[in-house]
């Protein structure tokens, strides 16, 4: 097994110079983006199956940008929400395999403005993420679920400019997690063992670039389309552990449509 995916975070990094929202929201104004997305998922976990599992992926994903309110006026706040679901097989085996996964990643970013319509930002992100993998083919153990939390840096960049007399902007923002902890089985060790019976084999595992390196992408460009503003994006992201001598990958990569808002939010007056 390929434990990791190099060409693809290499194609994740060429996007970069070409796919540089670049001024900062003002106080009191959040920016939200909420696209559907549809792609293809590749799956391996070892505590279901040795063989990895590939197929269709439909989700969601909601993005917020607003200004801190601390920092000068240079520091963003900014929330990515994801959620998916994929119908999975393998050419070699009969049966299905279904993943879903829900997470969500705050990332507070220092903003440079480095010229006009250019946005560069680094700082932390937090993330939780929660998720199931069904396997259909198994008996005694056919699913597998997880929860984990995790700490990283967090890169935006933001180009605005101008095209045919309309307002255009392009976004990118990259996340790494670093350090974190993760639930997970051990080798062999059934549910039922862990729950019921109360038999702990240290389920709750440190995470680290070493025994889980992953990486998450999301490039998007804002169109205005008669009056309203549409987004077209892409979302790449990459989770690998290799923990408690279990191996998982998920490798999900989507195409997004959707559309973009701005809302300002009202103090009430003293």
């Amino acid at each position: 097994m390929v434990f990791f995916s190099f060409r693809r975070i290499a194609l994740c990094g060429a996007l970069l110079p070409c796919l540089l929202w670049a001024q900062l929201p003002e106080r009191g104004v959040v920016r939200h983006a909420t696209w559907a997305a549809v792609g293809r998922a590749r799956v391996l976990d070892t505590y279901l199956s040795p063989q990895e599992y590939a197929g269709p992926s439909f989700g969601l994903v909601h993005f917020t940008d607003r200004r801190a309110r601390w920092g000068r006026g240079r520091v963003s706040v900014q929330g990515l929400y994801t959620g998916h679901v994929a119908c999975l097989g393998t050419s070699s085996v009969d049966g299905r395999e279904w993943e879903a996964l829900l997470s969500g990643a705050v990332a507070w970013h220092y903003n440079w403005f480095l010229a006009r319509g250019l946005r560069l930002g680094v700082g932390p992100m937090a993330e939780l993420a929660t998720g199931v993998t069904y396997n259909a083919r198994n008996g005694n153990n056919p699913a597998q679920g997880r929860l984990d939390a995790a700490v990283g840096l967090s890169a935006v960049a933001g180009w605005r400019f101008r095209l045919w007399r309309r307002p255009f902007s392009c976004l990118l923002r990259a996340d790494v997690p670093l350090v974190g902890a993760m639930f997970t089985p051990a080798y062999g060790q059934s549910y039922y063992e862990i729950f019921t019976l109360g038999h702990y084999d240290r389920n709750v595992r440190a995470t680290h670039p070493f025994n889980a390196p992953s990486a998450r992408l999301l490039a998007a460009l804002r169109i205005p389309v008669a009056g309203a503003t549409l987004s077209l994006g892409y979302l790449g992201d990459v989770r690998q552990a290799d923990v408690a001598h279990l191996k998982r990958h998920l490798w999900n990569h989507q195409f997004m449509i959707g559309y973009e808002r701005t809302l300002r939010l009202l103090r009430p007056r003293r």
